[in-house]
């Protein structure tokens, strides 16, 4: 799968990276603010997206899901928290708390892989 990895900490963002190439994906990108991703989102097609929720000091990435759920992508949020705080407008969607382990990824990919499928 085509996945774009929105992440504002350079070192998590190269650890996904490196994690989904190991399970034999492709990040499409990585994007630190909503700006970016957005930019992606529009230059390149994706399947899924891991979507850091917390971007800086009063960013979420809010907008960034809005678009994939209107657009029917499947994404997880990432948190350091194991709970996030509530965003007006936010979609639903999972959570995985940060840092991700190679096993929690597999198993969020393969349940985005079924819904980009379905």
């Amino acid at each position: 799968m085509r996945i774009l990895v929105v992440e504002d900490e350079p070192l998590l963002a190269m650890l996904l990276e490196e994690n989904l190439a190991d399970l034999g994906h492709e990040a499409v990108g990585t994007a630190a603010t909503v700006e970016q991703a957005l930019a992606l989102l529009d230059e390149a097609p994706i399947d899924a997206a891991l979507l850091d929720f917390s971007l800086g000091h009063d960013a979420n990435s809010a907008p960034i899901a809005r678009r994939l759920a209107e657009e029917g992508t499947p994404f997880y949020y990432l948190s350091g928290h194991t709970s996030l705080e509530a965003a007006d407008d936010a979609p639903e969607a999972p959570l995985l708390t940060k840092p991700v382990s190679l096993e929690a990824l597999k198993t969020a990919l393969s349940t985005m892989q079924r819904r980009a499928a379905a």
